[in-house]
């Protein structure tokens, strides 16, 4: 038998795995759903992402992007020779990129 503070105890510890279950598994289910989009699997259509949905997709910032570009960890296609020409990225690249990667 185990006493009311320690049944107290246990259900706070349970609560907290499921916390971090539950944020695992989110985190999880976006790679997953990036990883089927960078394959077309989710729209066929589309075969480029921006800049700005590159980060929102992986929760990363744009200086974290910029910095990956420059070390040509992601690969990119620039659209005009200005400093702030369009920038785009092919999907199947980026989901290449990011899977298995949980520092990004």
């Amino acid at each position: 038998m185990i006493t009311s503070q320690e049944f107290k105890v246990l259900c706070k510890l349970i609560k907290e795995l499921e916390e971090k279950f539950d944020s695992k598994l989110e985190g999880f289910g976006k790679k997953f759903i990036g990883l089927l989009q960078g394959f077309t699997v989710l729209d066929p259509e589309r075969q480029t992402m921006t800049s700005r949905e590159v980060c929102e997709q992986y929760g990363i910032s744009m200086r974290t992007l910029c910095d990956m570009r420059k070390k040509g960890i992601i690969p990119f296609t620039k659209h005009g020779d200005a400093p702030n020409s369009k920038i785009t990225y092919r999907i199947a690249d980026v989901a290449e990129v990011f899977a298995g990667r949980d520092n990004y």
